[in-house]
């Protein structure tokens, strides 16, 4: 991996590590690089280890037809590289069509910048958490627009508590060997906080609550330590409801109005219904 930064890799290590591991599987993993200069070094470093077809995305009906036309042997990886703006259509495919990446078979790759990945977040939220694993990759200095991951943390959705896309068992058993794994490998800690709490969500999604607690409980910590403060409300709330299903009302109730505290803090608009939710718990 001469061509790849010192900085990135570790990185690019997982990554290859969570390409190995999806073979023949259904997975979509986005890849965030700045310049496309060094996205098509990653590339290259890719195809040195997998089979893999490498599809530009150009249009949303386009990717539409690709998807659903996509004949990939079991073995290989599909790579798509977005333009350098996305358009609405783009954008509008992502986000109401993202079932057809996982209908392939096989792992998709979508390689991405950090001010597409903005967008991403925002303008197509279904398709942000329908994703799998997700590399940043530093290549070159990113400046501000690595402001923009702050908002990588899973989003709090009452009409879904435990808000995590998965299709079956299998596939969240698949998701729980990637992170454990990961978690090995992984040195960042607010990274470890992140797979920390996915791990939480897994098991409370598995019926094992107090396992849950147990990855909600080093997740807290380590949101704490690198003042993460969105990602302690999303830790906290999750825990809360894991409290709740064992039956602990009181931690219950703790953990959720710490939540609650924050989303009124930063005036997010679904204050109220976290509140109104808490009310019930303490009913």
């Amino acid at each position: 991996m001469d061509s790849i930064s010192l900085a990135d890799l570790d990185e690019v290590d997982l990554l290859l590590t969570e390409l190995e591991i999806s073979q023949g599987r259904r997975n979509l993993i986005l890849c965030i690089v700045a310049s496309p200069a060094y996205r098509e070094k990653v590339i290259e470093v890719i195809r040195a280890r997998f089979p893999c077809k490498v599809q530009a995305v150009e249009k949303g009906d386009n990717l539409i037809f690709d998807l659903r036309n996509a004949q990939a042997k079991k073995e290989e990886i599909l790579i798509w590289t977005l333009p350098e703006t996305l358009s609405n259509d783009i954008l509008d495919a992502l986000n109401n069509f993202r079932e057809l990446f996982y209908d392939a078979g096989v792992p998709s790759l979508i390689f991405m910048t950090p001010a597409e990945l903005d967008d991403v977040i925002w303008k197509a939220p279904d398709f942000w958490r329908y994703r799998g694993g997700y590399h940043i990759l530093k290549g070159e200095d990113l400046g501000q627009k690595s402001l923009a991951l702050e908002a990588l943390s899973m989003p709090l959705d009452m009409s879904y508590r435990l808000d995590f896309s998965y299709r079956n068992e299998e596939e969240l058993l698949r998701r729980k060997r990637i992170n454990e794994y990961l978690l090995e490998k992984i040195s960042d800690q607010r990274q470890r906080g992140k797979i920390l709490a996915e791990l939480g969500i897994i098991h409370s999604l598995l019926s094992d609550s107090h396992k849950a607690i147990d990855y909600y409980e080093v997740a807290l910590v380590i949101a704490r330590e690198t003042g993460d403060r969105r990602g302690e409300a999303i830790v906290c709330w999750n825990f809360g409801l894991a409290y709740e299903k064992v039956g602990d009302l009181k931690r219950a109730v703790d953990h959720m109005q710490i939540s609650v505290d924050f989303e009124r803090q930063m005036g997010h608009k679904d204050a109220e219904k976290y509140a109104d939710y808490l009310k019930n718990v303490r009913a």
